[in-house]
């Protein structure tokens, strides 16, 4: 019984690959940090103070990132480990998943570029779209709707009745259609 559940949980050798990667990075990272902490932190004070063994701003960051590599290099090797001991081949539907992930941080990382830009309203529409139809509904009286909808709900929510600000587009045009929708809806529901 045992047996069986290690072999359903037991990690895929495309996992095992990113996990090595993922801690090698971590590892680069925290000894860069360690090494180049004195370029990071504000210089000041005595500059004969400012070397390797004296207590200064740089010695407790320093040291903590040397830990934080140190750590990550046995997270490495444990990694590793793991993946020369996995002699099972990989998963055919495995690749299909990484690509759907990936997929999915384009469409948010698109967004978060489009919203400083397009303002809220008009990225969130094109991103509630974007994922709506990613997931596999393709009706476009489903998708239309919600795409459209959402975020006009969730913008007059928080501009008129939570009084937080969502970001406005750098076109006026965008803004201003934005703007009047919001001015409309506030007429109907609030009376203002």
């Amino acid at each position: 019984m045992s047996a069986d559940n290690e072999s359903t949980n037991a990690p895929s050798p495309t996992m095992l690959r990113l996990e090595i990667y993922l801690a090698a990075a971590m590892m680069l990272l925290s000894v860069g940090f360690a090494v180049f902490m004195p370029y990071l932190i504000a210089t000041g004070g005595i500059t004969s103070a400012q070397d390797f063994l004296r207590l200064t701003p740089v010695f407790f960051p320093r040291l903590a990132f040397a830990v934080l590599a140190a750590l990550c290099a046995f997270y490495l090797l444990d990694a590793w480990r793991r993946a020369r001991q996995i002699q099972s081949a990989a998963n055919p539907g495995e690749a299909a998943r990484f690509r759907r992930g990936v997929a999915m941080i384009v469409i948010i990382a698109a967004y978060s570029l489009l919203v400083s830009a397009l303002g809220y309203g008009l990225s969130t529409l094109l991103m509630a779209g974007a994922v709506i139809w990613y997931l596999g509904i393709r009706q476009i009286w489903v998708v239309a709707p919600v795409a459209v909808l959402m975020p006009i709900v969730v913008r007059f929510i928080f501009e008129r009745l939570l009084l937080i600000s969502l970001p406005r587009s750098d076109y006026e045009a965008i803004a201003a259609v934005e703007d009047a929708i919001m001015k409309f809806l506030s007429g109907i529901f609030l009376g203002k």
